[in-house]
């Protein structure tokens, strides 16, 4: 076991938008309860290689369309010894200018973990039901054309976070509600064009915090929903023993690019599946005003970031180390260790 550690897997942004505004760029966000994201996934990130990779069991354990726990003859395609998947939060403007294209130059594809918030509902990332699609969200559906995967992450990013509007912090949900939004999310996701079987990333730690004011555990629906999850857990999975339903992370924030190579060294070293989340990349861009316009050119919905460089690095190690790593989205790993 290389490191577990309990980390924000997505802090809320900073603001609640109830009227549409973004956040500053390069402004980070805050949870309830932890610092800046993967204050505790960095410590994982700096241990010892030592050991086997975290199997992260979980009380799903064997069950749901995940189908849970991998063959214990898993491997990865082609002799890799490690395999690595980028995941991205939130579904924001840096991922379609500055990420999708980098990752394409390489022939690489990531996971995009898509939501919206309270008070932008279909102007963000994930589309309503009724209206036309905006060039925000015929750009998303680009990137799943590209074979990028577009992955689910609830309608309204529910957290415990004093950044959160009246009635959208986790104590405010029961299982009822946060049924109705997965399945609500799933629907945009379609329009989309996405497909099952998706994959779920758990908002704000929810995965560990829970439900209602008594923290009710709801990875019972996303068991029936999805093929895989990606908890707050920090650390790299053992791809004979992992939980598909309980799937560690790596934080990439604020890393340099010597840190997320020496991630990836880890990765090799144990032979295990590195899944890496990253919210923003490039504090250089600029904020976009309060009403969202989609200008990828003059602004972006942008926060908690990796410098542009720090993410070049590491998909430029990546491409170097193919025959060593295999990198694929997050869904497509999960898919070949169900096997």
């Amino acid at each position: 076991m290389i490191a577990v550690a309990c980390s924000s897997s997505d802090p809320a942004p900073g603001n609640s938008f109830p009227t549409g505004g973004a956040p500053a760029a390069g402004a980070p966000p805050t949870s309830a309860g932890t610092s800046a994201a993967g204050s505790s996934a960095a410590g994982a990130a700096n241990a010892g290689a030592s050991g086997a990779p975290s199997s992260n069991g979980g009380a799903n354990n064997g069950a749901g369309a995940g189908g849970a726990a991998a063959g214990a003859s898993a491997s990865f395609p082609n002799g890799a010894l490690a395999a690595v998947s980028l995941t991205y939060d939130d579904g924001l403007d840096t991922h379609l200018a500055t990420v999708i294209p980098a990752l394409d130059a390489k022939g690489l594809k990531g996971t995009f973990f898509l939501s919206n918030f309270e008070g932008v509902d279909h102007k963000w990332a994930l589309p309503n039901l009724k209206d036309p699609l905006t060039p925000r969200h015929m750009a998303w559906q680009a990137a799943l054309a590209e074979g990028h995967e577009l992955a689910d992450h609830t309608v309204n990013h529910p957290c415990n976070s004093d950044s959160k509007a009246p009635g959208y912090h986790l104590t405010d949900y029961d299982l009822p509600r946060m049924s109705a939004e997965l399945d609500d999310s799933i629907a945009r996701l379609g329009r989309l064009g996405v497909k099952q079987p998706i994959t779920f990333g758990y908002p704000c730690m929810s995965d560990t915090v829970g439900l209602g004011p008594s923290g009710t555990d709801y990875s019972p629906l996303v068991a029936t929903r999805f093929l895989a999850a990606r908890v707050s857990d920090a650390g790299i999975a053992d791809p004979k023993t992992v939980d598909l339903l309980h799937v560690p992370l790596q934080d990439a924030g604020s890393k340099t690019g010597d840190q997320l190579k020496a991630m990836v060294d880890q990765a090799i070293s144990a032979r295990g599946w590195l899944v890496f989340i990253f919210h923003g990349v490039g504090m250089e861009q600029l904020s976009c005003p309060g009403d969202l316009v989609f200008d990828l050119k003059g602004c972006m919905i942008n926060y908690l970031t990796t410098d542009t460089a720090a993410h070049q690095a590491l998909v430029d190690y990546l491409a170097e180390k193919q025959a060593q790593v295999w990198t694929a989205p997050f869904g497509t790993v999960a898919k070949s260790l169900k096997k």
